[in-house]
């Protein structure tokens, strides 16, 4: 499972890619850095997580709680308030950048893409059911299926990396 968020940084968008890895590992990408994590859930919604580098290990305890849009994250002692940029909801189908996000959780009742296929930017790619409804996400840009992280019957979080397009642009 692969999660993609945009945050806010001062004048920054940078995003943030969290991807499973196995058991309780993660590796996360904050703009070019790249982590290593342990997640270990703790009693009243925190995330314990640990970072080892050899012989230097870290240890961080994270606390989050969503207000509105944003997400207000409490990491050793210090508060910091995460914002997704101005114009962009949370979660979503499809940007230019062609990855296509879950917009919201959901159980995915088609997949009508394969990697190595060539899209148009209106082609549903995925059918999500949620909320009773069903949703139609979109590739959003032209060019060729690069992988597909879901399967029908599958459930999906929020904001879940589902298919990554790569754009006509930079093709060959």
């Amino acid at each position: 499972m692969k999660v993609r968020k945009d945050i806010v940084r001062g004048d920054e968008t940078v995003p943030v890619i969290a991807e499973h890895v196995e058991g309780d590992r993660w590796r996360v990408r904050v703009g070019e850095n790249v982590l290593e994590l342990g997640a270990h859930a703790l009693p009243g919604g925190g995330v314990r997580l640990v970072q080892e580098n050899g012989d230097d290990r870290q240890v961080r305890t994270v606390h989050g709680v969503a207000a509105g849009q944003d997400l207000i994250v409490r990491l050793d002692g210090r508060t910091h308030k995460l914002s997704p940029p101005a114009g962009r909801g949370p979660g979503g189908s499809a940007g230019g950048d062609g990855m296509i996000l879950a917009p919201m959780t959901g159980t995915v009742l088609k997949v009508e893409c394969q990697p190595g296929d060539t899209v148009a930017a209106d082609q549903t790619l995925i059918v999500l059911s949620a909320m009773k409804m069903e949703h139609k996400l979109t590739a959003g840009v032209a060019g060729t299926v690069q992988s597909v992280d879901t399967e029908v019957g599958g459930t999906v979080e929020q904001g879940a990396i589902l298919v990554v397009v790569e754009p006509e642009a930079q093709n060959g």
